[in-house]
Formats: C-alpha cells, sequence, structure tokens
C-alpha cells in the first residue's frame, strides 16, 4: 500500500523555529533599549549645555521681568511694589547678571539685581566694580526645572575636582555683565547657599573655597540609565560666552574623567 505524506513542518521544526525567532527578537529589543538609553543620556547632557549657554544671552539681552508698572528699590538691591516707587528703569538697581544652581538633578535661574549705592567706578576694574555692587537675586524670576532622563551632576573620578563619592553634587555658576565695559565674567562655587557676592573672586584660584573664574568640569551621571557614563559639560576658564561651554568627553585626553 502506497503512503501519502503532507507537506508541513514537524513539532520539532516549529519549536526550533519559535525558539530562534524568539532569541532574535529578544536581542533586537535589547539593543534597542540601549541605543535609546545612550540617546537619552546624549540628549539630556546636550540640553544641560545649552540652558548654561542660554544664561549668557540672557545677561546679555536684559529683559525686566517684573510685572509691575512702578518698583522700588532699596541699597540692599531688594526690590517691591510698596512704598515710594519709580517707573522700570528709572531707579537704582539694575539687571546685572544672571545666577543658575544644579543641586544634583534640579536646576534653578534667577535674574540677579545689582545696587551701585555711591561707588565711582571710573578709577576701578570691572570685577572690584561688580563686587562693589549690592547684589541680590529676583526671586519673582526663578524657573526650577530638571534635568532629562532621570540624570544628575557629578564629580569626576579621577583628575582635576576629582571626589569620591561621585555623587551627591552641587554647583552654582554666576553670570554678570559690568555696568563699566559691557564684558561678562562668569563665577562659580560648589556652595549653592553661599551669598552670590562671595562667588566673584578674580582669577581661578580657588580663595576660601570659591573656585572663581577656573576652569570647572560638570560630569553627568546616567543615574541608572545605562551603565556608562563619561561625558561632562565644561565651563572655559574665565568663561566669557555661550561659545566657553562645551560637551566633553572621557575619550577626548582631558584631565578630568568622568
Amino acid at each position: 500500500m502506497k503512503r501519502l505524506y503532507q507537506p508541513g513542518f514537524t513539532i520539532i521544526e516549529t519549536m526550533l523555529f519559535l525558539a530562534i525567532t524568539g532569541v532574535l527578537v529578544a536581542s533586537i529589543l535589547v539593543g534597542t533599549g540601549a541605543s535609546m538609553n545612550v540617546q537619552r543620556y546624549r540628549d539630556s547632557v546636550t540640553s544641560l549645555k545649552s540652558l548654561i549657554q542660554k544664561q549668557y544671552s540672557d545677561a546679555t539681552n536684559v529683559q525686566n521681568q517684573t510685572p509691575a508698572t512702578a518698583i522700588s528699590c532699596n541699597s540692599n538691591a531688594v526690590i517691591s511694589t510698596s512704598g515710594t516707587t519709580e517707573p522700570r528703569g528709572q531707579s537704582d538697581c539694575v539687571v546685572i547678571g544672571r545666577y543658575l544652581s544644579i543641586n544634583q538633578d534640579t536646576v534653578t535661574t534667577k535674574t540677579v539685581i545689582g545696587h551701585s549705592g555711591s561707588t565711582s567706578g571710573s578709577s576701578l576694574s570691572d570685577i572690584d566694580l561688580i563686587k562693589s555692587y549690592n547684589l541680590t537675586t529676583l526671586d519673582s524670576s526663578a524657573e526650577t526645572s530638571q534635568l532629562d532622563w532621570g540624570t544628575r551632576i557629578a564629580w569626576p573620578v579621577s583628575g582635576g575636582g576629582a571626589k569620591s563619592p561621585t555623587t551627591p553634587r552641587t554647583i552654582a555658576v554666576l553670570i554678570v555683565r559690568s555696568p563699566q565695559s559691557g564684558q561678562t565674567y562668569t563665577f562659580t562655587s560648589d556652595d549653592i547657599t553661599a551669598p552670590i557676592k562671595s562667588m566673584i573672586v578674580a582669577g581661578v584660584g580657588t580663595v576660601a573655597g570659591f573656585p572663581g573664574q577656573a576652569q570647572r568640569t560638570i560630569c553627568v551621571d546616567s543615574n541608572g540609565l545605562f551603565a556608562s557614563n563619561g561625558m561632562a559639560v565644561s565651563i572655559g576658564a574665565y568663561a566669557s560666552g555661550a561659545s566657553d561651554i562645551e560637551i566633553r568627553s572621557n575619550n577626548a585626553g582631558y584631565s578630568s574623567v568622568c
């Protein structure tokens, strides 16, 4: 008797096909997820760089964010809308710069107000003139945001500015524009609670814990987003504009390693 054979797959062949397909799909999903996390990390670093760069634009292209039509400003550069007021732009206070602080993953930016008092700037250097001003931040201008994708700032693991453990970390950045020359200056501090005037230290030497105008490396920790970090936002020494803010990576040969 002649046997009839039906075309098709055996159970073993079907199981092998499904197993191989499952492995391939899982590999693709894992690879895609890892690639997405790497891109998210890079986007977070780029966003932080852009945010710091924006402060230079805001310091140069001044916008008065006080909503009142008239204000009062005392000798401590504190603005209010009560008492004897004057039209905006005619008080003794000036918008002199921007202040940015980062507390791990939280970024806060504010406008810096200055009051010149009776000091004459004709015989002073730019930095000495700025130091002679009474400075404060305008609380009504405060804006708070989070670093993207759960990332946070960290210290380098080796090289300049290295600390262990690398987190938690805070940093404050003060960007001020000289009323005398129009030149922009950048000062930083690791203490976000310190008075902003204490941050104004000329040069790159450390004075009482304030790095002054020194170069700073702000490592960005992925915080578990993926296994590696290795990227940072760098504020150049004597930074005076957005072009002095750069993204650095460990493979670029810099002394500070994240």
